[in-house]
C-alpha cells in the first residue's frame, strides 16, 4: 500500500482522500504499492509530490496517443499487445 506524508501543517482526512483520489485519477486507479505520496501545506495551498516520481510514457498505436496502456479500448489494447518493437543493433 502506498504511503501518505503531510509536511507543513495538517489536513483533515477527507482532503487527503481527495488527493489520492487526484492522483490515482491523475496517473492511473492502481498506484505502485511503494509509492509515498507527499502532501506539502504551504498556507492555502499544497505541493504534491512522488516518491519516487512517476514516469510518464506515451504509447502510440495507428496515431491513438495514450499515457497508460489500460486507457486503450479493446482493439487498441490487443493491437498494442500484438505490436513488435523495433530493435537497433549497436554501432561499433
Amino acid at each position: 500500500m502506498f504511503h501518505v506524508t503531510v509536511k507543513g501543517g495538517t489536513l483533515p482526512q477527507e482532503e487527503i482522500d481527495a488527493y489520492i483520489f487526484y492522483t490515482k485519477k491523475k496517473y492511473g486507479a492502481v498506484l505502485p504499492e511503494h509509492l509515498e505520496i507527499i502532501i506539502e501545506v504551504d498556507g492555502d495551498y499544497v505541493n504534491l509530490s512522488y516518491n519516487p516520481p512517476f514516469v510518464l510514457r506515451a504509447y502510440r498505436s495507428t496515431d491513438y496517443l495514450v499515457n497508460d496502456v489500460h486507457k486503450m479500448n479493446a482493439s487498441k489494447y490487443a493491437e498494442f499487445q500484438d505490436k513488435i518493437p523495433n530493435t537497433t543493433e549497436e554501432l561499433q
